[in-house]
């Protein structure tokens, strides 16, 4: 048996389908129909969530009944330049030295590999499993929307096994909780007073802003506030930032008015120097630039400016606690945006424990208030704490037989709709696992085929053993 070839068949499929979170009409669609091709019972509720119910293989009708657990939207980021459209292109999967990568986009793995492990053990008549419940949900990239709309009385399973993960031989089992800051400066206009210049950066790594937080990469929003920090009398025209909320921002650009250029394009040329000399060894690829430009428009005043710009420069971002190898405190400055009428910025704060994700939120919105802005939290969700249970020590066992290796036990700092099932599913045993990805959430998201065939053995087997 194949196992590689049995998931990236449906891996392949999904790929098709444009699936960014909140446009996930037709891949729920496509599980739908996948299920009543094969007379499986199926429900899709208001939300597009998808549960799948398949009867117990003969003579496994007294088993106990798993749910099998993955989200079908993705994050969609592409490289600058590319004119991929997401709303209704395929994603270009190439193969390389052993691994499925896309072409300038990301890839889709997180989830799509964790439902293509579903569909395959739906269609797969000849494995022997008790009754399984697959739950396959929506918006879980941007604020977990799915999850915290399915109607979980329905869901008996003793036993849940998320396929969300992303490190081969680690078992998960927790993960941390999240939320959103979400910032608003009302925009107030004056005279431009002075010349143009542009301040971008483009080109860094970015990345998971939960897996990938400890690396120490660039993130281009707080980037932008310190080169343009202490510039007397700077006035913004335009700023933007970061391509999504929960991914480390690898862009960002301002377009700003200030009273003497050349001074101006001197101080930020040596803090350039200085960054990149600061990042050449955990981030050096990206560009940073400054130079002259044009803008025939209105600006904002300059004490809104400067506010904005301070607030960028101070708030806090990135690493705040981790214990051996466990990320447990985090935040990331994710986007700005230029709305109607508002600056908008948005930061993500996650942590294993929901009192510290509360408690450095509400450092970040009294520091926001402060330089008169207003800041809400929004999208929270809880975390997933580790907990013993049989159903870990069987997975520990069941690779342990298959591939020889010890299985390690760990909890993810990445968010996983565990958290939000175990608040009302309390009794149900839960676990994660999945193959080796990489880069996911950017460009560079590539995932591991021998990897996919190890777990998928893994999941067998493991089916069969409950």
């Amino acid at each position: 048996m194949n196992y590689s070839d049995q998931v990236l068949k449906y891996f392949k499929q999904l790929a098709k389908i444009p699936r960014e979170s909140g446009n996930e009409k037709e891949v729920s669609d496509f599980l739908v129909n996948f299920a009543k091709e094969r007379n499986l019972e199926v429900t899709q509720d208001e939300a597009l969530n998808v549960i799948i119910r398949k009867p117990a293989s003969a003579g496994y009708e007294d088993h106990a009944i798993v749910a099998l657990q993955g989200h079908m939207d993705m994050v969609c980021v592409k490289v600058e330049g590319s004119d991929h459209d997401f709303e209704k292109d395929p994603i270009k999967l190439l193969e390389e030295d052993g691994w499925i990568t896309a072409d300038g986009t990301t890839l889709g793995a997180d989830d799509g590999i964790g439902v293509a492990f579903i569909l395959a053990v739906l269609d797969d008549d000849s494995l022997k499993h008790g009754p399984i419940e697959a739950i396959i949900t929506t918006e879980e990239e941007t604020s977990m929307g799915g999850a915290g709309r399915l109607d979980l009385s329905q869901i008996t399973a003793k036993y849940l096994i998320n396929i969300d993960s992303e490190e081969e031989g680690i078992l998960t089992v927790g993960c941390a909780g999240g939320l959103d800051l979400e910032i608003e400066f009302d925009k107030k206009f004056e005279k431009a007073d002075g010349d143009f210049i542009e301040v971008g950066l483009k080109g860094f790594a970015g990345g998971h802003s939960g897996m990938e937080i400890d690396e120490f990469r660039l993130n281009a929003n707080k980037t932008l506030g310190r080169l343009l920090e202490g510039i007397d009398g700077v006035q913004i025209a335009t700023i933007s930032g970061g391509v999504k909320r929960n991914a480390i921002a690898s862009k960002a650009n301002a377009l700003v008015t200030v009273p003497n250029k050349d001074k101006a394009i001197s101080l930020i040329k040596e803090r350039i120097a200085e960054i990149k000399n600061e990042y050449k060894d955990v981030d050096p690829k990206g560009e940073i630039w400054v130079k002259e430009a044009s803008f025939d428009g209105e600006v904002l005043t300059k004490e809104l400016s400067k506010n904005i710009i301070d607030l960028l420069f101070v708030i806090p971002d990135g690493l705040y606690k981790k214990v051996g190898d466990s990320i447990v405190t985090s935040s990331n400055l994710g986007l700005i945006e230029d709305r109607e009428g508002v600056i908008w910025i948005s930061s993500m704060f996650r942590s294993e424990i929901d009192s510290q994700k509360f408690y450095k939120a509400a450092i970040s919105k009294k520091i926001v208030e402060s330089f008169g802005a207003r800041a809400e939290i929004t999208s929270e969700y809880s975390g997933w704490q580790r907990e013993d249970s049989p159903i870990i020590d069987l997975a520990k066992e069941v690779w342990k037989d298959v591939h020889g290796d010890e299985m390690q036990i760990a909890t993810t700092h990445g968010g996983l709709e565990c958290g939000l099932f175990k608040k009302t599913l309390k009794d149900t045993e839960m676990i994660s696992f999945g193959p080796e990805i990489q880069g996911a959430h950017s460009p560079e998201e590539r995932v591991n085929i021998k990897s996919i065939a190890n777990n998928f053995e893994f999941l067998i087997e493991l089916l069969e053993r409950i």
